[in-house]
């Protein structure tokens, strides 16, 4: 019983637990909410495939003209 008594006594109080736990809590609904919130970004905010190239270009121009001559 004095084993237990001495472990209960070196517990943090409720209010350092509930602390704790909202420090774990609270962030976690923030990722939560932004990504679902992220799903319905419209289409020019999300990221480009790889397979593309990065080109703003329209279709069928080329980028010759903004190749750096040295």
């Amino acid at each position: 019983m004095e084993l237990l008594n001495r472990v209960i006594g070196l517990l943090p109080s409720v209010s350092i637990l509930f602390s704790a736990f909202l420090c774990a809590i609270v962030p976690m609904c923030f990722y939560w909410i932004s990504d679902r919130m992220r799903k319905h970004d419209p289409p020019w905010k999300h990221e480009m495939p790889d397979d593309i190239d990065g080109s703003m270009l329209p279709a069928g121009s080329s980028n010759d003209q903004y190749e750096d001559i040295s």
